[in-house]
């Protein structure tokens, strides 16, 4: 019958005096090692259950001289990576591999700042840091000079343009710029304009860039002037359109940087009494959930953040292991390409109704 006393912890002495064996016995079976006969782990096991032992996480960080913590920075918010959908899946991810999270948010991207950041995980003797971002003004430039060899850990960046020797997890989002605007293209829309995301963040720039580039692949180089910038959010999709329109008029189609903004564009298009997608084609960035049910239900491009977070968490545990030179857990075995990729969801925005 297992132990459940509140003021008396089962220790390995205690396994080891019912089992008949020594406390390095019980130890090496807790850790699995191959030096211990069959029988003998089976005893030991046994008297484990009966007394409901349960090994001490910091006698085995003590004796392994690590944390089993990964540190996890968020730059600019909390929301971003580190709750909802994609923190969780994170979570489960790294308690599979043994691991937990440490959290910490960083609004203050001087190199003062960042060194204390660093300092402070360090001293905490994290095994590993997911920098979590986003990219936006300066908030990784100190990764163009910094020597990543000087931190006893490794690090992998998230949803941030690659910068020096850094390990970097991001979608390729010119490649998603150019894909949105390809797809409008191939409906025979000639006179395509752009709502992009806030040119402060690097995410917007390449998407920017996308968008440019594939006008200019199909000779379209004017419409590069039909371009406005907002704020991710619905309130800016209106009167992005807005400005679209008095720059062209006979304005046909609209990628748009984001599906909240889209929401704002069918709102204003269809105030203006603009037919989507007959007059307007307007697609979008994200999937999100709603944009299934939006009148008319909006094209856009999947970006599966939760995907990318633990793509990140598998690709740092994997420097981990090579660093200590242990074999990877079975989760991150297989080398994934840093690299992700959007994909076309297309509906009626776009098509018009089958």
């Amino acid at each position: 019958m297992a132990n459940n006393s509140a003021d008396k912890r089962v220790t390995l002495t205690d396994v080891a005096k019912l089992a008949g064996v020594s406390k390095q016995t019980v130890s090496r079976v807790i850790n699995d090692s191959e030096h211990v006969t069959d029988e003998t782990r089976i005893k030991v096991q046994q008297c484990i259950e009966v007394l409901g032992f349960r090994p001490s996480a910091l006698a085995r960080q003590l004796s392994s001289g690590r944390s089993y913590t990964i540190g996890v920075v968020s730059c600019g918010g909390l929301g971003y990576l580190v709750s909802g959908v994609a923190y969780v899946g994170m979570v489960r991810q790294a308690d599979k591999m043994g691991y937990a999270l440490l959290i910490k948010e960083l609004t203050d991207f001087s190199p003062g700042s960042v060194r204390t950041m660093l300092d402070y995980l360090i001293e905490r003797q994290v095994d590993g840091l997911i920098w979590a971002g986003p990219e936006m003004g300066d908030s990784h430039v100190w990764l163009n000079d910094f020597d990543l060899d000087s931190l006893p850990m490794p690090m992998v960046v998230v949803n941030a343009r690659q910068r020096g020797k850094a390990d970097t997890v991001a979608f390729d989002n010119f490649e998603a710029g150019r894909m949105a605007t390809q797809h409008l293209l191939s409906l025979g829309r000639k006179r395509i304009g752009h709502i992009s995301g806030p040119m402060s963040r690097w995410v917007a720039q390449l998407r920017v860039a996308g968008w440019q580039k594939a006008l200019d692949e199909a000779g379209l180089p004017e419409c590069k002037e039909y371009y406005a910038e907002g704020d991710w959010e619905p309130g800016t999709g209106g009167p992005g359109l807005r400005r679209l329109l008095e720059l062209c008029p006979k304005l046909d189609a609209v990628f748009v940087g984001s599906d909240r903004m889209a929401l704002g564009v069918l709102h204003e298009a269809h105030r203006l009494g603009l037919r989507v997608p007959e007059d307007l084609a307007v697609i979008g960035v994200d999937d999100a959930p709603e944009s299934a049910f939006m009148i008319p239900p909006l094209s856009s491009m999947t970006q599966d953040t939760p995907a990318m977070a633990e793509r990140a968490l598998r690709l740092l545990v994997r420097r981990i292991c090579e660093r200590r030179g242990e074999p990877y857990p079975a989760l991150c075995a297989q080398a994934e390409d840093p690299v992700m990729h959007h994909q076309l969801v297309l509906r009626e925005s776009t098509l018009g109704k089958s």
